[in-house]
């Protein structure tokens, strides 16, 4: 896509107005949007930690607000080499505010991006909704499960053998790939919203086709 420079500067001037306004927008409701992802979190958890119960996951404020959870092992199991007695648990948290990251990423996506009229800016971020619960259930419960499996696996295989891809998961996202999924879902949500259009406009036609008007 080439830009013209009056496009460039818009979308500058756009991301210089918008990203005060959507990290205050953060502040301000930062941890309804957190809580109400929670119950989601949650399920995704248990899926996550076969095995496992999850006790509790919730938000505390410590120096930061937090996700906190702790699990407890429902039976006894090997993990690693060694047995886990059945009622062993393991705690963990995570910052909350890595779940607003996607949220503003897709809203500055939706805000910035070029040639779209406002009614086409909601619409994108409408067509950000599905992809941002997938962001969502990939990050925060995943993490915390990969937080979780890499206490277990430190203490019970310190010398990391057999540790699965999940400890490793909480390490890739706060290494870029928070960042690289929430690109990858606004790419895709353009995709949808030009996918969504284009199948609109097509009915619209035929149904004009169709119309007696339409002869």
């Amino acid at each position: 896509m080439n830009l013209t420079r009056r496009e460039t500067l818009d979308m500058l001037w756009r991301l210089a107005l918008g990203l005060p306004v959507l990290l205050g927008l953060a502040w301000l409701g930062g941890r309804d949007y957190a809580g109400f992802f929670v119950p989601l979190y949650k399920w995704v958890l248990g899926l996550a930690l076969p095995g496992f119960r999850v006790l509790s996951l919730d938000i505390h404020l410590n120096h930061e607000y937090v996700f906190a959870t702790e699990v407890i092992a429902e039976h006894i199991q090997v993990l690693y080499g060694h047995l886990l007695p059945a009622g062993f648990s393991v705690q963990a948290s995570t910052p909350m505010a890595i779940a607003l990251l996607h949220p503003l990423v897709l809203g500055l996506a939706a805000l910035v991006w070029p040639r779209l009229s406002w009614r086409g800016r909601l619409l994108r971020v409408l067509a950000s909704l599905p992809l941002l619960v997938l962001l969502e259930m990939l990050d925060v419960p995943l993490v915390l499960a990969s937080s979780i499996h890499d206490l277990l696996s430190f203490n019970l295989a310190p010398n990391g053998v057999s540790a699965p891809w999940l400890v490793e998961w909480v390490h890739v996202m706060d290494g870029g790939g928070r960042f690289a999924l929430s690109i990858a879902a606004a790419v895709g949500a353009a995709g949808l919203q030009r996918g969504v259009g284009r199948l609109v406009g097509r009915r619209g036609r035929m149904r004009q086709a169709h119309s007696p008007n339409g002869l």
